[in-house]
């Protein structure tokens, strides 16, 4: 069988739980379902995981500062995070995915990659095995928006449709067309500076990256990022789903108690903090032993405003994260710095796969 054909024939759904941490401080608390509340730091220095439907109508997002969020909604009530509570409530979820195929992928603690190919459930069909999937979580408390079809990054985009508590399908003869007519900030990897490349170049729809040329697209966003968008655009997509979830980045950041305004203190912060818990958390005991791709660090000043300086290195070293936390300080403007993050990229099986896609 071709991978064309091959592609045509698969069946993949991307699983998302709607406001996921929210939905589960519900089931601890019923009374919070009807007043509006954010699970997060709700004091100065704290931020917004995310917040429930009720505050998002106030304009309350994730990542927002706890003193913006109340600024917003006076009434909004905060729940301190439990990851240990999210983390049992997500396997509960994969358990109940598990029932309809042994292929699942979780993407992260609230999604997950479905591969119903050969699924034999209600005849075989992917749309009603993912209404019955929603319809047992919305038993247990949760509800999840759904995307499916021939691929994961369409099922991905296409989850996003109907939310919350929807789904969305686009047929394999559908793909191209879908594509067409998205916003190209709906691709995955379409951050805003390449968005505004793209815009300044006359590029706004998928249809318009379908209809160019990829040495076009190189001359804009490099060689790989262009090729990547027009595979991404022509909806070629192989990635298999994989059960066994594979790390793309392991990092550690902290939100500091009070902002720090010497160099020093970072360093010093870096040293006795952060490097030991990166240690712990990629199960080495030697920074030699780490495979990556690249290094970074995160500053993130006074105003919310945070640069990321990134290198690329073969093994981790601690006197790189020195060197880019000098880099990051650079750029801080007289602000004090209130979050110090550091993390390796890991190497990306799929990296690999990607460039090496035939363009038929």
């Amino acid at each position: 069988m071709s991978d064309n054909t091959q592609s045509n024939t698969r069946k993949i759904a991307l699983l998302d739980l709607d406001a996921f941490f929210a939905s589960a401080e519900v089931l601890r608390d019923p009374s919070l379902k009807s007043r509006p509340f954010a699970v997060g730091g709700g004091g100065e220095r704290g931020v917004v995981a995310t917040a429930n439907y009720l505050a998002r109508q106030y304009g309350v997002r994730s990542a927002m500062s706890g003193a913006h969020a109340r600024r917003l909604c006076p009434e909004l009530h905060f729940v301190t995070p439990d990851h240990g509570y999210y983390r049992e409530l997500s396997k509960q979820v994969f358990q109940v995915l598990a029932e309809a195929t042994p292929i699942v992928e979780p993407a992260s603690i609230d999604e997950f990659y479905l591969d119903l190919t050969d699924n034999t459930r209600y005849q075989g069909s992917a749309s009603i095995t993912m209404e019955s999937i929603r319809h047992t979580l919305r038993g247990m408390g949760l509800t999840a928006s759904a995307g499916i079809s021939n691929q994961k990054m369409v099922a991905k985009i296409a989850s996003e449709e109907n939310k919350p508590d929807g789904q969305f399908v686009v047929s394999p003869e559908q793909v191209l067309g879908y594509l067409a007519k998205l916003q190209l900030k709906r691709i995955p990897g379409v951050g805003p500076k390449s968005l505004e490349r793209l815009n300044y170049a006359g590029f706004f729809l998928g249809r318009d990256i379908q209809q160019a040329s990829i040495e076009r697209l190189q001359e804009l966003l490099g060689e790989k990022a262009g090729w990547l968008l027009y595979q991404r655009c022509q909806g070629i997509d192989p990635r298999q789903v994989v059960t066994e979830r594979i790390r793309k980045s392991v990092g550690v950041e902290e939100t500091l108690p009070s902002d720090f305004h010497q160099l020093r203190q970072v360093e010093q912060f870096v040293d006795e903090v952060l490097l030991p818990q990166l240690l712990k958390r990629l199960r080495v005991s030697r920074w030699q032993q780490t495979h990556i791709k690249n290094q970074t660090v995160k500053l993130k000043f006074s105003d919310f405003q945070q640069t990321t300086v990134s290198r690329t290195a073969q093994t981790a070293s601690p006197s790189l994260f020195y060197h880019l936390v000098r880099e990051a300080w650079e750029r801080r403007n007289h602000r004090g710095v209130r979050l110090v993050g550091i993390s390796v990229a890991l190497p990306d099986p799929d990296d690999q796969l990607q460039l090496e896609l035939e363009l038929e």
